[in-house]
């Protein structure tokens, strides 16, 4: 009984060390042959040559510069086209302009009497003035003023002296002048030579006295056409004067109200 279960362990052990048995009893792989060296007169192998570069035909396109505005907002413009000055309806050129007034005109004469003849009366005017702009807006040239009544009744003192016909006329240089030179608000003046002309009387053959003289004016001019313009006028004139025989000093002054028309 134990002797077979002797060789019952020794048939086990066996059958495990059959295979490592095996092994170690199979030879040795063999080893690959060696290459034998090139012959000394050969020459060595060629080194292939780098790949050539790409033609520029091939070479791909560089890609185009970046815009400087790139990502920004273009905020320029085009330069403005040049400005045409406008001539419609506006205050230059040739300058031509006549006025018909109604208003009151006085004098005081002088005649180195005690007393000063005054008076006044009511009185008819007429402008006429002529020139041009040096610039826009502004008109000079040369006026001529005339006003005159066809009765004053003139006191000495608190007496009633005499009843004489009465006119000043008033010419020189002008200028009137447009604030806003498209509207018709205007405002001018002139002053040069005046006469101031008195009806005669047989007592003192006064007819005349010779000085200077100016006025004032302000108005506003409507629009009726491209270069015409009515409108009304308030007009303030003066004037001093004298006469050596008979020896006479006149003032005078009248305020008016008239009505305008204008080409300009």
């Amino acid at each position: 009984m134990k002797t077979s279960r002797v060789l019952a362990w020794f048939g086990f052990g066996g059958a495990l060390l059959a295979p490592a048995l095996a092994f170690a009893a199979d030879p040795p792989p063999a080893e690959p042959p060696a290459v034998p060296p090139p012959p000394s007169g050969a020459a060595p192998a060629a080194t292939p040559a780098p790949a050539a570069a790409p033609s520029a035909a091939t070479a791909p396109a560089s890609p185009p510069p970046a815009s400087p505005l790139l990502g920004k907002i273009d905020l320029s413009m085009p330069p403005a086209a040049p400005s045409t000055p406008r001539t419609y309806h506006m205050h230059d050129g040739f300058y031509l302009r006549g006025a018909v007034s109604i208003g009151s005109l006085g004098a005081t004469l002088d005649d180195n009497s005690s007393y000063s003849l005054k008076g006044s009366g009511a009185s008819l005017g007429f402008d006429l003035m002529v020139g041009g702009s040096p610039s826009v807006g502004v008109a000079v040239g040369g006026a001529l003023i005339l006003e005159g009544t066809a009765s004053v009744s003139f006191d000495r003192g608190s007496t009633h002296a005499v009843d004489r016909s009465l006119s000043l006329a008033i010419i020189g240089p002008f200028i009137d002048g447009f604030p806003t030179p498209s509207r018709g608000w205007h405002f001018g003046g002139t002053v040069g030579l005046a006469r101031l002309s008195v009806g005669s009387v047989s007592a003192d053959q006064l007819n005349h006295t010779n000085g200077l003289g100016g006025a004032f004016w302000l108005g506003n001019d409507l629009w009726v056409a491209d270069d015409w313009s009515v409108g009304p006028l308030l007009k303030f004139t003066g004037a001093l004067t004298r006469a050596s025989s008979p020896d006479v000093s006149a003032s005078s002054f009248s305020i008016s109200i008239g009505f305008t028309g204008l080409f300009h």
